[in-house]
């Protein structure tokens, strides 16, 4: 005898919430990539996140999505202008403790340092600088 309910496994796989990392473009998760991205963390924590596209999707949605692009851009910008804020902060907090000139100099350095590799054409060193 062919029953007419629906196939109760047909119906249950519609009810289920889709499984695994996003790879359909999606703005509200490229905005909160940005966000976090802004705020310091490395695309690699974000990407780590659950709910969070792996990092080849999230380089595929950068090369194929313009609005996604400014948007990564920006966050970076801003990324590294708190860095080197950070770095101000670092210097003159050292200026009262003299001790701590050496670690200072290293939290400022690997600052620069990520800010040069990162946003190269605005944070890096001139080659051609005299």
């Amino acid at each position: 005898m062919v029953s007419t309910q629906p196939h109760s496994a047909t119906t249950a796989e519609h009810s289920q919430p889709k499984r695994g990392r996003p790879s359909v473009y999606c703005a509200e998760i490229a905005m909160t990539i940005c966000d976090r991205l802004a705020d310091g963390e490395s695309i690699r924590a974000i990407c780590a996140g659950a709910g969070m596209p792996d990092k080849a999707t999230v380089f595929r949605w950068l090369t194929s999505h313009e609005e996604f692009r400014t948007w990564y851009a920006f966050a970076r910008e801003a990324r590294m202008d708190e860095l080197l804020h950070e770095a101000i902060e670092i210097a003159d907090a050292c200026a009262k403790d003299f001790g701590n000139i050496a670690v200072a100099s290293l939290r400022i350095n690997a600052r620069f340092s990520t800010g040069g590799r990162t946003a190269s054409k605005k944070y890096g060193r001139n080659p051609h600088a005299t």
